[in-house]
């Protein structure tokens, strides 16, 4: 093949009326040209395509690709695919059909022919076409090496999550689709039981193969199909297109360059997408490009779910745009091709005008009712080393130097607009109060009914399913961010997810004054007895209350407050912990190995509220005077001595005695201090001149050895207080003792 004076690339933008149809002629400087085929406009473009490709002297279709699946793109390219005498077509690039299959059960007629009718194209295209589903990341390159093509979206998170997410029926509710989320950190550790490992290893390559998607079950239905659209349609999208923003907001969007001798042009063909909200926290200082194919048609361009004409096109700011409309859905807009002309794009469109405003206003929303247009040509560019020429008339053209002299001079300044999360910070506030309202009910109802230690916080699918029932749609299929949300906020505790796929659960954090009341509840025990198991786990006081086995307290606390032990050592603990270090003197025993089954227990700790142990020996033998029959102490202590001698468990704690004194505790109850190693043979200093405290000490001796010695009834409460605190030093005094 003989050499050409210089690469080229031809752009014929082909005249379909309402859609898009573009074909790509790379010529290089040396070499075997190169086609590319995006998309073929609806079921009448399949003609033009056919004398276009035919025209270019196209041999066959390097690369096809399909933005998406609405029919104004994807019934023209089968109907051409279906003909006699087409082109060979080497690699097919489409939307991934299983990512909205899975939620089929949503859409209307409409969007469920788009999938048929693409589903349809890839088993039309011939057997030896490679076909791959491409996400952000895939790339092709000429084989001269001079033109390439980068899809730029969709993000593979945001297929990932139409494919397998559990929450991707919300990315339906709004139009356009949201993807602030996508700009969020989400490290997560692998899991090595995902079932869909190899699914997300083929996102993570930019391509997916049909064959590495697995079978999909369907989205769960946590309402019908009419409460979607219902919801859907009080944030202004119409029913008939329900379920079409998602489909426009992962067009699969290119970036093109074509290496021109020492010069590089880049194009940018976007599709129907109508979101920018993550092209351009991806690419902050804009994509330079020389040309753009105008987003849907010239409909809305957003970020978030702001409007933002200005800011899209001062992002972009092409030197040409391309646009193919006849005035269907009343598109182009007017907005759109003010907002292009406003930051130097030369516009170029399918459709001619018939009629020039000298003077006056102009006021249609379309400009192509405002100018009269008819449609009549294709857009015909020819991009080389030397510049941009075009065939036919621009439209109009923007702040351009050059041939045209610059008439007037216009500086615009757009405020950066705030790339928000999922949903707007209104409405997700409202989502969060509800659910936090509802959370607070239901504890109020728990708390009216008996007590339960085992009552089980909220699942999200129980929330999932309140909010259906209060016809919060939008939050039932966001709930994990709507309650992620609450718990930073510290309105809710949230469970933390362990492994993927893991079942989360919710539930109230307390207010203020129930705070209170978990203050006074734990100052009713004279005396709280706690053990560690973990040797070496912790010497500092603080460290050494969240070291120790909570079980006990956290069962009678839930019993108490309704509120669920699994949310007790994480959240409401500490609070306990930090009211304990003001007002409590925290004491420790140190066990070494071998003083009474190390491998369970190796550090004991009382806490009471006086400054030394002798104050808090005298105060709990007042506090025992008030049980006012000793039978079940005696009981107790004759059993524990007994199971001392001869083994066994422990007995269980007293049921007076419990609201006076917290057992030790450590997956079960374990006998008192005095009762554990030697401390019985250790002399009972804090005892003091308390009358009878040499009979006391002597009967603890001899308890060991015959465990039914007999015991005056007036020495048995200080008998208990002594076991209870025997052995232990005081390492913290209460903050307000000093």
């Amino acid at each position: 093949m003989a050499k050409r004076p210089e690469a080229e690339l031809k752009l014929e933008m082909i005249n379909v009326g309402h859609g898009d149809a573009l074909v790509l002629h790379w010529l290089p400087k040396a070499g075997k040209p190169s086609t590319i085929l995006v998309d073929g406009g609806p079921v009448g473009g399949a003609g033009p395509l056919k004398t276009t490709l035919g025209r270019l002297g196209a041999t066959q279709i390097d690369l096809a690709v399909l933005s998406h699946c609405d029919a104004d793109h994807i019934d023209g390219l089968l109907a051409y695919v279906k003909q006699k005498d087409v082109l060979p077509i080497r690699r097919y690039w489409g939307p991934c059909v299983p990512a909205f299959r899975r939620h089929d059960w949503l859409f209307g007629p409409r969007i469920a022919r788009g999938l048929d009718q693409t589903e349809a194209l890839e088993k039309a295209l011939p057997p030896l076409c490679d076909i791959s589903w491409p996400v952000e990341g895939a790339s092709w390159t000429s084989p001269d090496g001079g033109l390439s093509i980068k899809v730029i979206s969709p993000a593979g998170r945001l297929i990932e999550r139409l494919l397998v997410g559990s929450d991707s029926l919300s990315l339906f509710l709004e139009q356009p689709m949201p993807v602030g989320w996508l700009l969020r950190d989400t490290e997560e550790e692998a899991d090595i039981e995902d079932l869909f490992s190899d699914l997300r290893f083929a996102i993570s390559t930019g391509e997916i193969a049909p064959d590495r998607v697995p079978s999909l079950p369907p989205t769960a239905r946590p309402a019908p199909p009419a409460d979607f659209r219902e919801e859907a349609a009080t944030k202004g999208v119409e029913p008939e297109f329900f379920g079409n923003s998602v489909l426009n907001d992962t067009s699969i969007v290119l970036l093109v360059q074509a290496r021109l001798g020492v010069q590089t042009r880049r194009f940018l063909l976007t599709g129907d997408l109508e979101n920018f909200t993550y092209l351009m926290a991806r690419y902050p200082m804009g994509l330079a490009c020389d040309i753009v194919k105008v987003p849907h048609h010239g409909s809305y361009s957003y970020i978030d779910r702001d409007l933002a004409y200005d800011a899209v096109w001062q992002w972009m700011r092409p030197r040409a745009a391309l646009v193919s409309a006849n005035g269907k859905h009343k598109l182009p807009r007017s907005d759109f091709r003010d907002a292009a002309l406003r930051y130097g794009a030369t516009l170029f469109c399918t459709s001619r005008r018939s009629r020039e405003i000298v003077s006056g206003t102009a006021t249609e929303p379309c400009c192509q009712v405002q100018y009269a247009c008819n449609s009549q040509a294709p857009v015909s560019l020819s991009v080389s080393e030397k510049g941009i020429e075009a065939e036919g008339i621009a439209c109009a053209r923007g702040n351009l130097s050059g041939v045209m002299p610059v008439i007037e001079v216009r500086q615009h300044v757009v405020e950066p607009s705030p790339i928000l999360s999922t949903m707007a910070e209104t409405e997700i506030r409202k989502h969060m109060d509800w659910a936090v309202g509802w959370l607070r009910a239901t504890l109020k109802e728990r708390q009216a009914r008996p007590a339960d230690g085992d009552l089980m916080p909220i699942s999200l699918k129980v929330m999932s399913q309140a909010a259906v029932a209060a016809r919060r749609v939008a939050a039932a299929t966001e709930m994990e961010s709507v309650l992620e949300r609450a718990a930073r906020s510290g309105k809710v505790w949230l469970s933390p997810r362990r492994y993927r796929g893991d079942e989360r659960s919710v539930w109230i954090m307390p207010h203020n004054d129930e705070i209170v009341e978990f203050k006074s509840w734990i100052d009713r025990f004279a005396v709280i007895q706690l053990a560690i198991k973990t040797r070496h786990s912790a010497t500092a006081p603080e460290e050494l209350l969240y070291a120790v086995e909570i079980d006990w307290i956290a069962r009678r606390f839930s019993e108490q407050f309704a509120f669920p032990r699994d949310m007790f050592e994480s959240s409401l603990w500490p609070i306990l912990v930090g009211h304990l270090l003001k007002t409590r003197s925290i004491c420790a025993r140190p066990l070494p190995d071998g003083t009474y089954r190390s491998s369970e227990a190796s550090t004991l700790l009382v806490l009471f509220r006086e400054i030394d142990i002798e104050a808090a020996f005298i105060a709990l033998v007042g506090r025992l005077t008030s049980l006012s029959d000793t039978e079940e102490l005696r009981q107790y202590i004759s059993a524990v001595a007994g199971m001392r001698q001869y083994g066994g468990p422990p007995p269980y704690w007293p049921p007076a005695l419990a609201n006076i004194v917290t057992p030790l505790w450590l997956e079960k109850a374990l006998p008192p201090s005095g009762l554990i190693g030697n401390s019985y043979e250790v002399p009972f200093s804090f005892l003091g001149q308390f009358d009878g405290a040499d009979k006391v000490q002597e009967w603890i001796r001899l308890l060991l050895q015959n465990f039914s010695t007999p015991l005056p009834d007036t020495l048995l409460r200080p008998a208990m207080a002594s076991l209870i605190l025997s052995g232990f030093e005081i390492i913290k005094k209460p903050r307000s003792s000093k």
